[in-house]
């Protein structure tokens, strides 16, 4: 007996992920080269989350020793055979030699349900987490999630081993409900003073001139609409400003922006009870030299630098952000402006650091939904622990609202 699963969709690596909401529909052949017996035929829908971090906490002299766990977030099973007006039997059922087709739909859902009652994991009413495989540095943390469909042709009697064929899917959920633009927008700023060069490596400046020099700071501010949401695949939507707060009465060498570069970063946590391991994936996005753009002199409104310098900055294609029980991955915009006292200073650094929200822009894929075209899509709740979001534990009330987007 041979069983296969055919999807109504292609599953190439270019092909569209299933999100929230979509169905999964197809159907499950099986091809008996003779009559044979079956007790029962059932076609199983699954996410499973898988976690290993090193065991420090439980031995800190252990590299090697791993704490690991399981969550089951998703789990739907719908039996193909017999019928639901035909008590199953024993003894199985005949079926004739040829060709068996048996059609299946499932309806993927916006919400997880974990299935571990451990009391020292805190789990969350959330959405579905995306398809992912990561390993830290040096193999100290792995965290996976993975979809698959699965049949299982139960046949009687001890002699006859069940027959599984299982079908990987790659999940991407949804992004979280926008709220309208909120008025301020978010912003990270940062700053330090600007000195300027000295005539000979171990000279110094005098103290009246060093006094005024320290007042002369430059200052650099990133900032996003808010909440602070990017997109992968598109450009950045945010403005750069730099100020030079010239407060001395002497007239220094003018504060020239040299260098200008912009990294994504990608900080992923890893949780096992009391284990956990942090580490960070670096996206360079745009690097910028020779710019030699007086700062006292930046275009309206003030301070702010002209957005065509990063035109061409485009965010990669990356895993959103999310939050499982064992799983966190966060993301960050780091700017740094390479800063000069005049076009012959020495270059000083000063870094911003905004936490962004990154979103995939997935929609439902055309005709793969349950709902109707006159339907709204429902509400996504948002990510917790990303962007001030506080995370919270699983409800009690089966009736609650989700407090938490993973």
């Amino acid at each position: 007996m041979k069983v296969t699963i055919q999807l109504d969709r292609s599953l190439g690596d270019h092909d569209q992920p299933f999100a929230s909401t979509d169905s999964v529909c197809g159907f499950v052949n099986l091809d008996l080269p003779h009559e044979d017996d079956v007790t029962r035929i059932t076609v199983e829908l699954s996410g499973v989350l898988f976690s290993s971090v090193v065991a420090t906490a439980i031995n800190p002299l252990a590299s090697t020793e791993h704490a690991s766990d399981k969550h089951k977030l998703l789990y739907l099973c719908h039996t193909l055979f017999p019928p639901p007006d035909i008590h199953t039997s024993p003894k199985g059922f005949s079926l004739r030699k040829g060709a068996k087709t048996f059609p299946f739909q499932f309806c993927i859902p916006i919400l997880s349900a974990c299935d571990d009652d451990k009391i020292t994991i805190t789990h969350l009413n959330a959405t579905l987490p995306p398809s992912f495989s990561v390993t830290g540095p040096n193999k100290r943390a792995i965290s996976e999630m993975k979809y698959w469909l699965k049949v299982t042709v139960e046949r009687p009697g001890g002699f006859k081993s069940d027959i599984i064929e299982e079908q990987e899917l790659k999940f991407m959920p949804l992004d979280p409900s926008l709220p309208p633009p909120m008025l301020e927008p978010k912003g990270r700023k940062n700053s330090r003073n600007i000195l300027p060069e000295t005539t000979s490596p171990g000279a110094s400046l005098p103290r009246s001139a060093s006094q005024h020099w320290d007042q002369h700071k430059v200052a650099l501010e990133v900032t996003l609409p808010s909440p602070a949401i990017i997109h992968a695949t598109r450009s950045l939507p945010f403005q750069i400003f730099v100020f030079a707060n010239e407060t001395s009465a002497h007239s220094p060498p003018p504060a020239i922006l040299g260098t200008l570069s912009v990294t994504l970063l990608t900080e992923l946590t890893v949780i096992v009870g009391p284990n956990s391991t942090t580490w960070t994936t670096h996206h360079p996005l745009l690097s910028l030299t020779e710019l030699r753009i007086v700062i006292r002199g930046l275009i309206q409104p003030p301070g702010a630098l002209c957005g065509g310098l990063w035109r061409d900055c485009i965010v990669p294609d990356l895993t959103p952000s999310f939050t499982t029980c064992t799983h966190m991955q966060q993301h960050f915009i780091v700017v740094t402006a390479g800063i000069s006292r005049g076009h012959a200073g020495r270059i000083q650094i000063i870094k911003a650091t905004i936490n962004v929200d990154l979103h995939s822009g997935i929609k439902p894929a055309p005709h793969s939904t349950n709902l109707s075209e006159f339907e709204q899509l429902p509400y996504i709740p948002w990510r917790v622990g990303h962007l001030g979001i506080s995370r919270q534990a699983r409800s009690t009330s089966g009736s609650a609202a989700p407090p938490a987007y993973c």
